[in-house]
């Protein structure tokens, strides 16, 4: 039997985190959470994910500081990166 993907949701706004890791449970997944870049970064580091749903604009240190350290680290875990952004710099 093939066990469950492990998600890793990291997104700073409640009620979308939880939203979100509640749809992603009731698909069958497992799904870690966290609120803050420092706290995102501890959790991937600390478990294995299948993939990580990564926002953009975090309060700690933001996403892609996150995924630097991912990717510093030797970590290929699938990143995808969510933003509310809305232009490119």
């Amino acid at each position: 039997m093939v066990s469950p993907a492990r998600l890793l949701l990291i997104e700073d706004q409640e009620d979308l985190r939880t939203q979100l890791a509640q749809g992603l449970r009731a698909s069958g997944f497992i799904v870690d959470t966290a609120g803050d870049g420092p706290t995102g970064w501890q959790t991937a580091s600390a478990a294995d994910h299948d993939l990580i749903l990564l926002d953009r604009m975090l309060p700690g240190f933001d996403g892609l500081e996150v995924l630097r350290r991912l990717r510093l680290s030797g970590s290929t875990v699938p990143v995808l990166l969510l933003t509310a952004r809305d232009a490119v710099e």
